[in-house]
């Protein structure tokens, strides 16, 4: 279908000045892909949708001919080559196209036009559908350029894209610009993800990588590539910063950090504060609240930080590195304000959901129930940094450069193996008798869940106890996976069978500080120790069986070696969606 649209040709120079508030929605870091090509003899499609500027391969030759980063058909078309390209998002509208040949000169494609289909299913395999509309009539291209065009932005969102080439050539890439209809999953979501509309609108530095890689799915390149990466700082005190504007107006109850193939220029410290504006860039007088205080960071790993304020609504998040260095994805799981359950949607049957001034509590909230507050704890992933306020976590790094600095490694048992020494602090101390060595065996039958739903498993605690004058360590007594590959620990890690439910609590006064409370999801390649007088659950084991090896200093007296006390008023949710 033709289109009377008339397209403003934009100058580069001017390309922030149209473009810097929409998103590339063809780019392949958001999933973007190629369905079909009608020829791609000298160089691929799908080069097309890479995020980096083309490559400059001049010089390079393969079997069909010379080397081009981007995508060239053969010569002496009759008519005009075609690529189909599936966006990574479910639907978005178009406000833009940057349609680049550099580094094409004399085989550049000399024209090209651009048509959209809003129709979800089936995916198109035909240039011939009937159902294509045109966004961008025939322009002409021209040699190793960037060409730039603004349209009015549709009224309706498109999921697949046609590029016409015409008759045939080359060109490097294939950028779209507009936004993406969100579609907002029930329940707790990441608020920063690009996916639902978020956007990094404020990059204090971003010498080695842009802020805006910080909320593209996923975790990256497996290199320092594709995260946001500051120049060195040469200042005491220095630090680097980026404000997101999140999806939508929500809730937040944890961050992900994720500083993935940073390894010796990860960030020493990070906190995040968070504000309310109707504003894409909040005004500088704009006040901001502290979320997460400052808080160590590791090499080349998850981590995960449960926040202060979940009872606040925030739309802006800015996230401060100290002094300076790369992380390579941010995520902010919470509600959206305009998806706060209702009451015939809280999980817990018992409880009745109170209003405020005419607003439904949030889930993670304390709710009342005839006097009682129901404290709702989000379980995390187990990680060093979130849990180091607790005891230590047990785990071996395959690549050792994402071990702690603190902890020293040789390799032993005549280079067959990898000594990691002081992995947790044994604690003991004096109770009156003196304490002994106890090597024992736990074998934790799983805990039936309080409740089921769709993503959501959630336990209700019975009670918490500490060992006062001890340290306490769980071994899992499971089979390693043997790959220092990511993805294949991730998928290992995240299966069912070998998940255990951890909760722990700082003491005050001989009793359990419930403002530090927390939780977490340990796997069956991780241990923990316990700090002593540190208050915890019994260890949950999810889905089977789990046996554990167990070291604990015990004095024979039981009112000395283990403290109890009952807790009825915490629901630990462990939400699939967000892990």
């Amino acid at each position: 279908m033709e289109s009377t649209i008339q397209p403003q040709a934009i100058p580069t120079t001017d390309f922030h000045q149209h473009f810097q508030s929409l998103i590339e929605l063809s780019s392949d870091s958001l999933g973007s892909s190629i369905l079909a090509v009608s020829d791609q003899w000298f160089a691929p499609a799908e080069s097309l949708l890479k995020p980096h500027p083309p490559l400059d391969l001049r010089g390079q030759f393969g079997p069909n001919g010379a080397l081009y980063d981007g995508w060239e058909s053969r010569r002496h078309n009759p008519s005009h080559d075609w690529v189909i390209i599936q966006l990574g998002v479910p639907s978005g509208t178009i406000a833009g196209f940057d349609i680049d040949t550099t580094l094409f000169n004399g085989n550049e494609a000399p024209a090209c036009s651009v048509y959209a289909l809003d129709r979800l299913t089936p995916p198109p395999d035909s240039p011939d559908d009937p159902e294509w509309t045109q966004l961008l009539p025939v322009v002409p291209l021209g040699p190793s350029a960037r060409h730039l065009f603004k349209i009015p932005e549709t009224t309706k969102g498109y999921r697949y894209l046609k590029l016409n080439m015409i008759p045939d050539g080359g060109i490097a890439r294939f950028r779209v610009y507009g936004h993406p209809i969100p579609v907002f999953p029930a329940g707790r979501c990441d608020l920063a993800s690009v996916l639902l509309g978020a956007r990094v609108v404020v990059t204090s530095d971003q010498h080695y990588g842009v802020g805006s890689n910080l909320i593209l799915p996923g975790r990256g390149p497996k290199s320092m590539d594709g995260g946001w990466e500051t120049k060195r700082s040469r200042q005491p005190g220095h630090s680097d910063f980026v404000i997101i504007k999140l999806a939508d107006a929500g809730f937040l109850d944890y961050a992900e950090i994720d500083t993935n193939y940073f390894i010796g220029n990860f960030p020493q410290l990070v906190d995040l504060y968070a504000t309310v504006s109707d504003q894409m860039v909040p005004d500088l007088n704009s006040e901001w609240t502290e979320i997460l205080a400052k808080s160590k960071l590791g090499p080349h790993q998850q981590q995960y930080f449960q926040l202060t304020k979940p009872q606040e609504k925030f739309t802006h998040v800015r996230m401060t590195i100290y002094p300076d260095g790369g992380v390579k994805r941010i995520r902010l799981f919470g509600r959206r304000t305009a998806g706060c359950v209702g009451p015939a949607e809280i999980p817990i049957s018992d409880l009745s959901v109170q209003e405020e001034q005419g607003h439904i509590i949030p889930t993670s909230v304390p709710m009342k129930k005839t006097g009682e507050a129901l404290r709702r704890l989000p379980i995390l992933p187990l990680t060093r940094a979130g849990f180091g306020l607790y005891g230590s976590v047990i785990e071996a790094h395959l690549d050792l450069r994402a071990s702690p600095a603190e902890m020293r490694s040789k390799v032993v048992n005549f280079g067959t193996a990898t000594k990691l020494d002081h992995v947790a602090r044994l604690e003991t101390g004096e109770g009156g008798l003196p304490p002994s060595p106890n090597l024992c065996l736990f074998s934790c039958q799983p805990w039936t869940p309080d409740h089921t739903s769709p993503g959501r498993l959630e336990w209700r605690l019975k009670g918490l106890e500490r060992h006062q004058f001890s340290s306490q360590t769980f071994i899992p007594l499971a089979t390693h996976l043997r790959t220092a590959d990511q993805t294949e620990r991730d998928q290992f890690n995240s299966q069912p069978e070998g998940q255990y439910l951890i909760v722990v609590a700082l003491d005050e006064n001989g009793k359990p500080n419930m403002e530090s409370l927390r939780a977490f999801l340990g796997c069956k390649s991780q241990g923990i120790s316990y700090s002593k007088n540190i208050w915890h659950a019994p260890l949950i084991s999810i889905n089977n069986r789990m046996d554990f090896a167990c070291l604990i200093y015990e004095t024979g007296d039981p009112r000395v070696d283990c403290e109890l006390v009952d807790i009825h008023n915490v629901v630990c949710e462990l939400d699939h969606a967000g892990l």
